[in-house]
């Protein structure tokens, strides 16, 4: 009688103490593309501006960290764990203080695969996370559902871009404005403008 009640109160315990699940989201997409070419497209430093359609700016924290700012304004920090060209793979994780408003989720690791399918591209994002509330009764847009919904759009919605050969136009601008300031930025010194400081 006293196991029974102690196993009782055991499994009592372990309902309470029950705290968020993994959640993980796998999708994948045919780009006709060459995967050579889908690769470049992703692999390349602060790539996700350009094919992303949720991601408006990239810019690089250093040679490991990316600050991405999403098109509602707000930022993620990305941390790249891999880049590996033989396995046309990019390894990466959200580190830093999430903003809730970017994305409902406490912890996120993914990753982006590119595979060879014939003359075309098989793309493959698969990311593991946990909610942005880590505690039991979590409340309303930061339980499971919202932290699966918002990382499912934003996966799809990624993978689309890559199909579609989207190109951010305000991010190639934006490199572009990089690129000539930098070659004409010790003339304009010269004669004490401010454009390009």
């Amino acid at each position: 009688m006293k196991w029974s009640l102690l196993l009782i109160g055991l499994m009592s315990a372990n309902a309470w103490a029950h705290g968020p699940t993994p959640q993980k989201t796998d999708e994948s997409i045919q780009v006709n593309s060459a995967a050579d070419a889908v690769w470049k497209r992703i692999s390349a430093p602060c790539a996700l501006a350009q094919w992303h359609p949720q991601v408006t700016a990239c810019e690089a924290v250093n040679d490991k960290q990316q600050k991405i700012t999403l098109k509602n304004g707000k930022h993620l920090l990305q941390e790249i764990d891999e880049v590996s060209a033989a396995d046309m793979t990019v390894a990466y994780r959200l580190s830093g203080d999430i903003d809730l408003e970017a994305l409902p989720v406490s912890s996120l690791n993914g990753k982006i695969k590119v595979v060879a399918d014939g003359s075309n591209a098989k793309v493959v994002w698969t990311a593991r996370y946990y909610r942005a509330f880590t505690g039991n009764e979590p409340p309303a847009g930061q339980d499971d559902e919202s932290a699966k919904s918002a990382v499912d759009s934003f996966v799809k919605d990624g993978l689309q871009g890559l199909k579609d050969g989207r190109q951010n136009a305000a991010a190639n601008q934006s490199a572009w404005r990089k690129k000539i300031c930098a070659s004409v930025r010790p003339l304009l010194q010269r004669i004490g403008s401010a454009l390009c400081a």
